[in-house]
């Protein structure tokens, strides 16, 4: 069974690299009212996707990496990605289901290999058998 420590245990050197940590990162910072609305995240990643072809069954896009859906380390972050998919999968279905039906996403499966850097351009996404 593992050993556990309780708080009185934990290095107060080591207490202070992670507040560092989470200030440097912006966790104690306010977050924005526009993004604290219903389906927030719609209009900072909208800004990213360039549409380029809609086709039944299939969309041509570019997502455009900048610095509002960058991580820490400079590379697009991985919420960006899910969430991008997510849109991509709906707008796509969208092509082949009717309006009065509703859409969503059951479950989304993402392994990240490496992440894209800031400025790099690339998507095509297209989906079949929806």
């Amino acid at each position: 069974m593992a050993q556990q420590s309780s708080a009185k245990e934990v290095d107060p050197e080591d207490v202070s690299k992670v507040i560092v940590f989470l200030k440097e990162v912006g966790a104690s910072s306010s977050i924005p009212d526009d993004c604290c609305t219903n389906d927030s995240y719609s209009n900072i990643l909208g800004r990213h996707i360039k549409v380029h072809k809609i086709q039944r069954g299939r969309l041509i896009c570019h997502l455009s990496v900048k610095p509002a859906i960058l991580n820490f380390f400079g590379g697009i972050h991985g919420g960006a990605i899910a969430a991008f998919s997510e849109r991509m999968a709906i707008a796509c279905a969208r092509t082949v289901v009717a309006e009065d039906k509703e859409i969503f996403l059951g479950e989304l499966g993402i392994s990240y290999l490496s992440a894209a850097p800031h400025n790099w351009k690339k998507c095509d996404c297209g989906c079949s058998g929806v």
